[in-house]
């Protein structure tokens, strides 16, 4: 007797066993969500360049191909580059819900200094995991490496000048033109500031020749300088050298009396101005 109810007991076993198989074969496997239909992302630059200037706006369109009732925020992630905080502006954009564009800026700032090319890496990105999740897999974000391009007043020269040590230095500029023969020109850069700032010689000035001196206050110490030129067109020009402070005897001194008194500034550049352009060459 528990012999056949043995042979009952696995004949229904099997029986059981080929339904539950037959069932799950008959089931195709699928996501439970499938993100085809999400709406996918088209992020390009709109002047389709990555050079930008100071004080120009870099902006990039963010379009999709259909609404969805979330909001998502690109980031422009900073990866690399020579630039500094200081050098350019960089905010997320929100695409709305139901909206199918939004546009993302990069602001090179203008300080009116002047400097060589530098440069921006970044890297769009949703940084948001669950927003990331709202697009379609297959959107690309992109990265770009930006040029921002140096920017000077266009109607004169800039002139920068530093120096590595604190003592207190300064700079002005002289007019030795048909005009104003030596003649005290600009004190922009005597400050106390490093570095000093000059921008006295203008384009519509006088055509001729105007001087770049040095005022160490009889420091009596021989340092390293460099001057820093923005050219009106945009350029620019790094003259270094060495001001031996200890012995002056080879420098042109020019006494500066604009001020009242009598003071020693001693020639260091030559620019020539012919009412177009500026050369500037080392004394």
């Amino acid at each position: 007797m528990r012999k056949h109810i043995g042979f009952k007991l696995m004949g229904l076993a099997l029986i059981v066993i080929g339904f539950a198989a037959c069932d799950t074969a008959s089931q195709d496997v699928e996501p439970i969500i499938s993100p085809e239909n999400y709406p996918l992302a088209t992020i390009t630059s709109a002047s389709g360049s990555t050079d930008i200037q100071e004080g120009d706006t870099l902006t990039y369109i963010i379009a999709t191909n259909k609404m969805i009732d979330r909001a998502i925020t690109f980031t422009p992630v900073v990866t690399g580059g020579t630039a500094g905080e200081a050098d350019f502006i960089a905010a997320p954009a929100v695409l709305q819900p139901y909206s199918r564009e939004a546009k993302l800026y990069i602001i090179a700032t203008e300080d009116n200094i002047p400097e060589q090319s530098e440069t921006v890496n970044v890297r769009i990105s949703i940084e948001s995991i669950a927003e990331r999740y709202l697009v379609n897999p297959n959107t690309v974000l992109p990265s770009a490496s930006l040029t921002i391009e140096n920017k000077n007043d266009p109607t004169l020269l800039t002139i920068m000048f530093s120096w590595p040590t604190d003592d207190d230095m300064d700079i002005v500029t002289w007019s030795d033109t048909e005009d104003y023969p030596l003649t005290e020109w600009g004190a922009g850069g005597a400050t106390s500031s490093n570095p000093e700032f000059d921008t006295a010689i203008w384009l519509s000035d006088p055509v001729g020749t105007y001087y770049v001196n040095i005022m160490d206050w009889d420091a009596g110490i021989d340092f390293d300088y460099t001057f820093t030129l923005g050219y009106p067109d945009g350029s620019v020009q790094v003259i270094e050298g060495t001001f031996t402070g200890t012995d002056k005897s080879g420098y042109t001194n020019d006494q500066w009396t604009a001020w009242g008194g009598s003071y020693d500034s001693y020639r260091i550049l030559k620019v020539e101005n012919d009412g177009t352009q500026f050369t500037v060459t080392v004394l």
